[in-house]
This record gives structure tokens, sequence and C-alpha cells, in this order.
């Protein structure tokens, strides 16, 4: 008895130490970036570099404040991403509603050959649509951007709402339909309201990846005016020097509102992860 109880807080002891380790290496980085913001461009380049700033300033939040990223490149990243990530959900929501209730020939075939789209990689077709936008004269416009994004995450939320979508009971819809609903009633009715969470979770995941895309930003939106928070980063170096204070608080500054977001939703969204993962 006592072998056990020792065993088991060793085993108690490893598993906590090595979370405690994990979470550590994980925060880190962010953390320094955070420290790293606070300091003037002296403490900065000091050597061994020091974790807390000796002086505490804001400068590098008043360069960007003052600079394109607040004004122009983060109201354009947060347009972009939310509208990206509404335009997908009624595609993905269908599409995932269609696999779920209806068995077509060749619908097992379709669902493969949307998840294998999304193993292809972005860059392979971003040649392809740059050309595209360039006869369209769609380039450093926001609608190019959100076909894009938004084609990009149909795939990828498909199959996440349609695990939503059979874990709801066939018969809530059947008796909605003999109530006199009609099929599209139902699913805006009984369906959607109950897979929600998938829905929220969904949106919540594209958004996010949309907000952090970089590749595409860099390569259809070259104009200021058009430019993503992530692609503006590049204001902040020059040929000789790179003012790390202000980089990363342009970096703090773009983490901000999706963690916020995160923050706020994290209860639907955990509570749609772990019923996914039950109901899959």
């Amino acid at each position: 008895m006592i072998q056990f109880k020792n065993r088991k807080l060793f085993n108690s002891v490893v598993t906590n130490g090595l979370l405690i380790l994990i979470c550590f290496v994980m925060i880190y980085p962010p953390l320094y970036a955070l420290m790293t913001s606070f300091k003037p461009l002296g403490d900065v380049i000091t050597a061994p570099p020091t974790f807390f700033p000796s002086t505490w300033t804001l400068e590098g939040y008043e360069t960007v404040f003052n600079s394109d990223m607040f004004r122009v490149y983060l109201p354009n990243t947060a347009f972009n991403a939310f509208l990206s990530a509404l335009v997908a959900m009624p595609f993905a929501a269908l599409a995932g509603y269609s696999f779920s209730r209806y068995k077509f020939r060749g619908s097992k075939a379709l669902q493969l050959a949307i998840l294998g789209l999304m193993m292809i990689p972005g860059i392979t077709n971003l040649l392809a649509i740059y050309r595209i936008g360039s006869q369209l004269r769609l380039l450093n416009t926001n609608l190019i951007i959100i076909a894009w994004y938004a084609a990009g995450g149909v795939p990828y939320t498909i199959w996440i709402i349609k695990a939503f979508f059979d874990a709801i009971p066939h018969e809530m819809e059947e008796a909605a339909l003999m109530d006199g609903c009609s099929p599209l009633m139902s699913l805006w009715y009984i369906v959607i309201p109950l897979a929600m969470p998938g829905l929220f979770a969904s949106f919540l995941m594209n958004f996010i990846g949309f907000w952090n895309e970089f590749l595409a930003a860099v390569v259809l939106l070259s104009s200021n005016e058009a430019r993503t928070a992530t692609v503006g980063l590049y204001d902040f170096q020059s040929q000789y020097e790179i003012a790390y204070n202000v980089l990363t608080a342009a970096c703090i500054m773009i983490m901000l509102p999706v963690l916020i977001i995160f923050i706020i939703g994290r209860k639907t969204f955990f509570q749609a992860m772990l019923e996914g993962a039950l109901k899959g």
C-alpha cells in the first residue's frame, strides 16, 4: 500500500513537473517580447540581454500608435479576417449539412476530395491567384484577400461542422417536418442553434488563422493602404537596424485583440471542442 502511494506521488510530481516545464517553454517567448516592448532601445541591444527592463518606457507603443500599424494595418486585418470567416461559414455549414444528412452517389469521394484540398499548400495556387487578380485589377483590394481566405477556410470548416451535424438526432428534424417546417426551416430553427458551439468554434479558428496569415497578404497586398498587420511589421525594420522594442510592441498589439476574443469566447470554444471529441 505504501509502495503504491509512493509510486502515485512520484507519477504526480513527474507529470506536474513536465507540464510546468512545457508551459514555461511555451509562455517564455511572448513574455520576453512583452518585457522587450517596455525597454528603451539602449536596453534592447545590451549584452548579455536582460529579461526585465532597467527603465520602463512606452516609447515603443507610442511609435506604433503614431504609425500606420494602428491607423491602417490593424483595421485592415480585422476587417479581412472577420469578413472572410463570416463568408466561409454559410458555405461550409450548407455543405457540412448536406454531407451529414443526404447520402448521394459520390458523397464519400467528394468528401475525400475536399479533405485533399486541405493538404495542398496555399503557395501552390498563389501564383495563379496573383495572375487572376492582376488581370481583374483586384490586387491591393479587400475583395481578393477575403475571397482567398474564405475559399481556403471552407474545406477545413466543412469537416468540423459536419461532425456536429452528425451528432444531432434526425428525429428532431423529422418532428419539425411533421409540424409543418420545411427542410430549410428545420435547419435554421433546429439544427443551427444546436450546432452553434461548433459554428462559433469554427468561426473563431478561421478568424485567428486569417488574422495571423502572412504569405498571401504580402503577395496580394503591396500598397500601404491595403496592407495587413503581419506585413506591416516590415515598417519597423530598416537597412541598418531593427528597433526591437518597437517591433515587439507591434507584435503585442497584433496579438492582443485575438487574445481578448479568445478569452471572452473560451468557454464556448472548449465546450465545442469537448463535444466534438466525444461525439466524433
